[in-house]
């Protein structure tokens, strides 16, 4: 296995922090190449004297290890995957430096998903760079075909609908040539060359955009393929003409035909893109509920059951302890109690990462006691309509329904200032459907436009990956609606060639 090669720009105060930084990347696999900096001048000189490929930088809000690095970067325009090491695991700090530009956030208690998230953000950076590089063909493109248009090179031309059907070509011009591999005088006395050389299927679509310019005399613009023969090469062209009746009330029209291939080649390459990243973020939701689940289990087994165990043994010990040392025993009953509290937030713990009632009695149950606990926690009327008393679904189907439910619920508490909420799930023959609707304050077009809209958003990647779809709908003052179906067909996850194991279904 060959090492892969890492230029790491190291932004970090301590050097024991930074050995060990370098010595968790090399135990990845990587062979390392590094400069570590620890202010402003050092960071400014490495960004200009050397290219890197990723900026690791320990964050400390007191020093320059912190956002300051950050926007330093950002300041001079590099776009480079930057990574925050840190000791710090407050939510409000992650989320204030991913939303600064950070790549990542990771802890530096444990470094294992430092390789990984290295691996993920070069890959976005290609990505970025592809996307840049795609961009800018197409911006040539659009460049190279308005000089065509202006210096009519290429392939301008007439084309003539008869009254029969039949068409024509009164004019080519000599880039039928380098486009069609077509002299302009072969094609005008044989206008069916051009028909012969259409994608089978891209005809249709050819002859019905022609028959509704022809129609209503409105401007034909048309993108397909064409195969030119005899070596079968596949080109995309894109034809742009406006039509005109002659003086026999045919239908003529003037227009250019252009190669496209290429800006039609980059718009493919970014739809892939787009979906590999659907992909992975798909797969960062089953991770994320793989790993709760476990943690879920570990807090309510382990813990759980070691308290339990103190709670026995501290028990025993005051039984045999004399009445006549009653500050003993009252300290005995204080740390009873304070072991009842310690398994009261074990199990809240538990419950919050996993609802185990999920996984022991099914979505109904689940969604039932989430219903009610949103119900006294809110003061907020909430009713759950189940035609069906027993369901039964996909795990990842039936967690994803009930993490949109959660969603859905907290958005209504912090914006909908409702009085009323209704709960919907109906297990139809192709699918599970699940409808929550509010009478709060309702839903704009701008509300689901806004940039930070992350809930939604991942109510809608979470149904798109099991090829379902959402629907929302708010009329200011009369409420919200969401229906989200998700067909019952499940599928695992598979991105970069792995498979994210299913979890077992034991009970917390």
């Amino acid at each position: 296995m060959v090492a892969n090669k890492l230029r790491v720009l190291l932004v970090e105060t301590s050097p024991e922090e930074a050995l060990r930084t370098l010595a968790k990347l090399v135990q990845s696999g990587y062979v390392v190449k590094h400069r570590r900096v620890d202010n402003a001048p050092d960071m400014h000189a490495a960004l200009v004297e050397d290219k890197w490929d990723v900026v690791l930088c320990s964050y400390d809000p007191s020093g320059f290890c912190g956002l300051a690095a950050l926007q330093l970067m950002q300041s001079k325009d590099v776009d480079l995957p930057f990574l925050f090491l840190s000791h710090d695991l407050h939510e409000e700090t992650i989320i204030h430096t991913m939303q600064s530009g950070a790549n990542d956030y990771i802890f530096k208690g444990s470094l294992n998903r430092l390789a990984p998230s290295i691996a993920h953000n070069l890959r976005a950076a290609r990505i970025r760079c592809e996307h840049r590089q795609a961009q800018i063909a197409l911006q040539e493109n659009q460049a190279r075909l308005q000089a065509f248009i202006t210096n009519l090179p290429g392939m301008a031309y007439q084309v003539l609908l008869k009254h029969d059907g039949d068409i024509s070509f009164p004019y080519i011009s000599d880039g039928s040539k380098a486009l069609l591999d077509v002299n302009p005088q072969d094609l005008e006395k044989h206008p069916h060359l051009f028909m012969n050389m259409l994608h089978p299927d891209d005809r249709i679509s050819y002859e019905q955009t022609m028959r509704t310019s022809a129609d209503n005399l409105s401007f034909w613009n048309w993108e397909g393929r064409i195969v030119i023969l005899p070596a079968g090469e596949i080109k995309w062209i894109n034809l742009r003409c406006s039509p005109r009746k002659t003086l026999h009330g045919e239908i003529q029209w003037e227009g250019i035909m252009s190669n496209i291939s290429q800006s039609k080649q980059a718009e493919i390459e970014i739809k892939y893109s787009q979906e590999q990243l659907r992909e992975l973020s798909s797969h960062v939701q089953l991770v994320r509920e793989h790993e709760r689940l476990n943690i879920a289990r570990e807090v309510h087994d382990d813990l759980g059951s070691t308290l339990t165990a103190i709670k026995l043994n501290i028990s025993w010990l005051g039984g045999r302890l004399s009445k006549a040392a009653p500050e003993l025993i009252a300290k005995i009953k204080d740390v009873e109690c304070l072991v009842d509290k310690c398994t009261a937030a074990a199990n809240d713990i538990s419950h919050s990462l996993r609802p185990s009632t999920l996984d022991c009695f099914g979505i109904i149950a689940a969604m039932e006691i989430e219903v009610d606990e949103f119900e006294q926690r809110t003061g907020i009327s909430c009713v759950f309509n189940h035609p069906d008393e027993d369901i039964t679904l996909d795990p990842d189907i039936a967690i994803a329904l009930f993490r949109i439910l959660q969603e859905t619920l907290t958005n209504i508490m912090k914006h909908a200032h409702a009085s009323k909420v209704n709960v919907d799930l109906n297990n139809q023959n192709s699918c599970i459907e699940m409808i929550v609707s509010d009478n709060g304050r309702g839903f704009t077009e701008s509300d689901r436009i806004k940039p930070r809209s992350f809930g939604l958003r991942g109510i809608k990647e979470r149904v798109a990956y099991f090829g379902g779809n959402v629907h929302i709908m708010g009329t200011p003052e009369l409420g919200t609606t969401i229906k989200a179906c998700i067909p019952h067909q499940s599928k695992l996850t598979a991105v970069g060639g792995f498979v994210l194991p299913q979890p077992q279904q034991k009970p917390l």
